[in-house]
């Protein structure tokens, strides 16, 4: 009697659930017209492949305004702070929301999440990566930033944690093993400058902007025991950048740039990284996963290095028990000015949807996925362990169950880490570590 009640109710749970899905009307705004803002990436390029499909199963369209990188940021900034309106749906990442939701710049998605008249009953946020999901949840009190509150700033669009990348091809041919150390990255530096002198050992960022801390130095510093910040009762009371962790950590970091890094560190970006491994001008990178997973997928043209792009964790302090990997999230948030906010977060859960999830990485190229489920997904495993994406998917699942945002939510995050990476620069020039880390942290410490 008891197996036929939980029969029924199976199916009563069931039928329900289907009455809820069929009841969610996605044609409530439909005629509407919304203004969606990204900067160039494959991330976006998967959602306006896909737009038709949103567009029929709504009737809201999308005005998909694409701009290049190195217009977008200050656009970005400029649109959201003055309230201008102009845009419905806006691409950006956890740092620069902390910023902009101060001042009432941003909708709070929580109202919309618990709202199941707003929110699809299949939509399933829990699904995200719990790691993602926190890193866009906070408070706002005055011009503080609170971590680990309740308010959802964005939607998790697409990540990326960090990662040792190797040619395999230039490495294997000398029989290197991929380096676990600081130290051991650096020593393996030498080595390659030995039997491969016509190539640079290391491609890194080293760009006077913050994202130049946020990617190696910000991994491989967590190991070390370094944060960005000294938390009391739950509020900023110090910062750790001047910490004997961080004078260790500091010094080994900088004897890799010396040894490994290109000539042209001080102004190397992301775009000079992806380029120096993927034409094999550089053999090893620490760096966003993707850039080795994009790089591996066959060409036709054969102009990428399609399965030469091997991944490890990022290396760590010497004797550290775990690696550590930073993450960057891309994300989408509504501006408070969109007069549309309605059609708006029915274009933000589409585009964070399980099926367009799934079908912008089987598409190669909203990657990393962001939901469980796609990981989990048949198909999707299928995709990513094909031969030429090598270890990429084993590495993932290792690196992801340490990844998380190293950086403490706060307002003026960008100015705080700009000056760190002015003095990474200083000290790879010749400047006393303990000096300039001193004078940082000075200067951090005024501002808190």
């Amino acid at each position: 009697m008891k197996k036929i009640k939980i029969f029924f109710s199976a199916i009563l749970f069931s039928l329900i659930s289907t009455i809820a899905l069929a009841d969610f009307d996605w044609k409530k705004y439909a005629g509407e017209k919304i203004v969606f803002a990204y900067d160039i990436h494959p991330y976006v390029d998967a959602l306006v492949e896909k737009l038709p499909e949103f567009e029929a199963l709504t009737g809201i369209k999308v005005d998909a305004q694409i701009f290049p990188d190195d217009v977008y940021w200050n656009k970005l900034n400029l649109e959201i702070t003055t309230d201008s309106g102009a845009w419905d749906v806006a691409g950006t990442g956890v740092q620069p929301t902390w910023d902009t939701s101060v001042g009432n710049h941003n909708v709070d998605l929580s109202k919309f999440l618990n709202d199941p008249s707003m929110t699809s009953p299949d939509y399933d946020y829990n699904d995200i990566y719990p790691s993602l999901r926190s890193a866009m949840t906070w408070d706002i009190k005055g011009e503080e930033v609170v971590g680990n509150g309740n308010g959802v700033w964005g939607l998790p669009h697409s990540f990326e944690n960090m990662n040792l990348m190797y040619r395999n091809d230039i490495l294997g041919k000398h029989n290197i093993k991929p380096p676990k150390t600081l130290p051991e990255l650096t020593a393996t530096c030498k080595k390659l400058k030995q039997v491969e002198p016509g190539i640079t050992p290391m491609a890194l960022r080293g760009v006077n902007f913050w994202s130049s801390v946020h990617t190696a130095p910000a991994s491989i510093a967590k190991s070390y025991g370094v944060v960005d910040y000294v938390m009391k009762d739950g509020k900023i009371a110090d910062t750790g950048l001047d910490s004997k962790a961080s004078i260790k950590f500091h010094k080994d970091y900088v004897a890799m740039v010396k040894e490994c890094a290109a000539k042209s560190w001080p102004n190397d970006n992301w775009y000079q990284v992806v380029d120096a491994l993927t034409s094999g001008n550089a053999a090893m990178a620490v760096d966003a996963n993707m850039f080795g997973f994009w790089n591996n997928i066959k060409d036709p043209d054969g102009k990428n290095p399609s399965g030469k792009i091997s991944f490890a964790p990022p290396p760590t302090a010497p004797g550290a028990k775990n690696f550590e990997s930073n993450i960057w999230i891309w994300c989408i948030t509504m501006p408070s000015a969109s007069k549309k906010q309605g059609p708006a977060w029915y274009f933000m859960q589409w585009a964070t949807s399980k099926k367009m999830v799934l079908d912008g990485a089987m598409m190669g190229k909203m990657v990393n996925p962001i939901r469980k489920s796609t990981w989990d997904s048949a198909d999707w495993k299928k995709y990513a362990n094909q031969p030429e994406f090598n270890n990429y998917y084993d590495t993932f699942m290792e690196v992801q169950d340490r990844a998380e945002l190293f950086f403490t939510p706060r307002y003026g995050f960008g100015e705080a880490m700009n000056a760190w990476s002015v003095a990474m620069q200083e000290m790879v020039n010749g400047r006393p570590v303990e000096e300039t880390l001193k004078e940082l942290a000075g200067s951090i410490r005024a501002g808190i």
